[in-house]
């Protein structure tokens, strides 16, 4: 088993990902996800990056597997940041690719 890593916290002008692992709600409710959009650059001076499945419902497993594996590959971002928990997130566990994670580790909330 090999040891946990972990990335130092992302600082003012760091690039962080905000993603949504199980639902599209933020499409439905967007201006509770625009608000803590606003409050994660304006407050903490990060620069949020987006990714296509985060506002759309019914987005596929793969969907939103594309989107953490392109946080996860982007060496530029420094955190990922679920905008939303739920059970369906079970779905994406299988499509994940586990190296690529473990090569590329950042701070998740």
């Amino acid at each position: 088993m090999t040891s946990p890593r972990y990335p130092a916290k992302p600082r003012p002008g760091d690039r962080i990902a905000v993603l949504s692992p199980s639902s599209g709600l933020p499409g439905v409710l967007p201006m509770p996800f625009e608000l803590g959009l606003c409050r994660l650059e304006m407050d903490f001076g990060l620069r949020v990056v987006d990714y296509p499945a985060t506002r759309r419902m019914g987005s596929t497993p793969q969907e939103r597997t594309a989107d953490l594996h392109a946080a996860f590959a982007d060496p530029e971002i420094k955190a990922v940041i679920a905008s939303i928990g739920g059970d369906d997130r079970i779905t994406v566990l299988p499509c994940l690719e586990a190296e690529l994670i473990r090569a590329n580790p950042r701070r998740t909330r």
